[in-house]
């Protein structure tokens, strides 16, 4: 006589393991990686290939013609030394088109200092 034996129910595969992977890879996504306000859309960085490299932060853009942007809206360097300097011991990050003359660079930096915004650092992108 054969007698069968009952089915037993199968167990479905419990998600939760593969839910906590996701949100523990976007934590370390969320954490490692780097927010960065964007580069003015009309500024092109000169490169540097040995330059101490620090975390990308706001910074005041001057285009080829020497005209100033902070935060995609023109500014003039007394509106920029009145309303946007930075905190004391923060340098102004100017970020300076490589197609600047280097004359006008040279004048942009006399009017910041002028201004009293005399620890300027220039933005430029790492070469590769």
């Amino acid at each position: 006589m054969k007698i069968s034996q009952p089915k037993r129910p199968t167990k479905r595969e419990s998600t939760i393991p593969l839910i906590n992977v996701v949100f523990l890879m976007l934590i370390f996504f969320l954490v490692a990686g780097t927010v960065a306000p964007p580069i003015e859309g009309d500024v092109n960085l000169s490169t540097t290939e040995e330059a101490p490299q620090s975390p990308p932060t706001a910074a005041l853009y001057a285009d080829a013609e020497g005209a100033l942007t902070w935060n995609g809206a023109a500014i003039s360097a007394e509106a920029f030394a009145q309303s946007h300097a930075p905190a004391e011991g923060e340098p102004v990050r100017l970020g300076a088109d490589r197609d600047l003359p280097a004359e006008m660079l040279i004048d942009l930096l006399g009017e910041l200092r002028a201004l009293g915004l005399a620890d300027v650092v220039l933005v430029t992108e790492r070469a590769q």
